[in-house]
């Protein structure tokens, strides 16, 4: 991979995550800088083409909405994407506070399991967005 530049991945859905999650998050655009691409690139490499081509739609429309008791500084978008002969379920970890620049910052993201979602959901984790 070659030096890659921040891509803006467009506003975070405050509200909605706020409603699902009981946050105060602040409107912003959520970004991925070059150095998440590369922790993405290096930590998940069969995961970043279809990570990278479809992260916008799991940060604009969650199929779950979560927030890690491991990670109390960010919050998790999940989203099934359906392909052609298959689907994958893609997450998104993103910082809870805003950079220097008022925007959201994309830590990690990759492709989960199914049964992950379960536990996820089982446990409370995860949850289906409230609007």
């Amino acid at each position: 991979m070659g030096r890659s530049k921040a891509i803006f991945l467009g506003p975070l859905p405050a509200d909605l995550i706020n409603n699902t999650l009981g946050t105060e998050l602040e409107d912003g655009d959520v970004v991925i800088t070059a150095r998440a691409q590369a922790h993405i690139a290096l930590d998940h490499t069969q995961d970043f083409a279809l990570v990278m081509e479809h992260l916008k739609l799991v940060i604009s429309a969650p199929t779950y909405i979560g927030q890690s008791p491991h990670h109390p500084e960010a919050f998790e978008l999940v989203r099934r994407i359906v392909l052609r002969d298959t689907s994958e379920i893609i997450l998104a970890a993103i910082n809870i506070t805003r950079n220097a620049f008022g925007n959201y910052d994309v830590h990690s993201a990759y492709r989960i399991t199914q049964e992950r979602v379960d536990r996820r959901v089982a446990s409370g984790h995860l949850r289906n967005p409230k609007k």
